[in-house]
């Protein structure tokens, strides 16, 4: 075997060995990575605000959450929707509203909507049943009258004295419990009541018969 058949057979077998040396180890096993679960939106719990069950609409544009409180009052099944403002160390009547002889949304934002699938008595007015907005007039003597309206759907300033279904005149008392810092409707015992600070102005409600 000639010098050059050997030189030709090493190279050969060196080439061999360079391509087929050690196997390559093996990648590392990957665990598949669990899907993330999906974030489920929690439903807003329903509070007791005024004896009936108390839901937020929104935030309210400048803090005043905007809510509506349902209640079912011999068969009848009653809402209303409307802001509430917080007190925040103001006076009623001095740097908050009512203001005396100024008409008044009675909370925040749009105006606030009662809403009943039966027919009311507020005082002594028949109220037939549908959707209507409430406000609130306050007279220099201090005495409140509650105003249900017939037009519904608009901003609380947004005030028509023509579309007026009837006014009541409301009781006033002074509490001697803490007083409220937001606005609040409620309704038991056979009265519409309307608390804010120190003051609650009431007015009977019932089914119309």
């Amino acid at each position: 075997m000639n010098w050059q058949y050997r030189l030709s057979l090493f190279m050969i077998m060196s080439v061999a060995l360079a391509c087929g040396g050690a196997e390559a180890p093996p990648a590392e096993a990957v665990e598949p990575t669990e899907p993330e679960p999906a974030t489920v939106e929690q439903a807003t719990t329903p509070e007791m605000v005024g004896g009936g069950k108390t839901t937020e609409v929104h935030p309210g544009n400048a803090g005043s959450p905007h809510v509506m409180t349902e209640w079912m009052i011999n068969e009848a099944h009653i809402s209303i929707t409307y802001g509430r403002p917080y007190l925040k160390g103001r006076t009623i009547g001095e740097s908050v509203e009512p203001m005396a002889g100024k008409v008044w949304r009675i909370g925040a934002d749009e105006a606030t909507t009662l809403k009943s699938d039966k027919d009311l008595m507020i005082g002594g007015s028949h109220i037939p049943a549908g959707e209507y907005t409430l406000f609130l007039l306050a007279s220099d003597d201090e005495a409140w009258q509650l105003i249900v309206n017939n037009q519904t759907g608009q901003w609380g300033t947004e005030y028509d004295e023509e579309q007026d279904l009837t006014r009541v005149n409301l009781d006033l008392s002074e509490s001697n419990t803490p007083s409220v810092e937001q606005v609040t409707f409620s309704i038991g015992d056979d009265t519409l009541k309307i608390e804010w600070g120190t003051t609650s102005a009431s007015v009977p409600l019932a089914l119309h018969m």
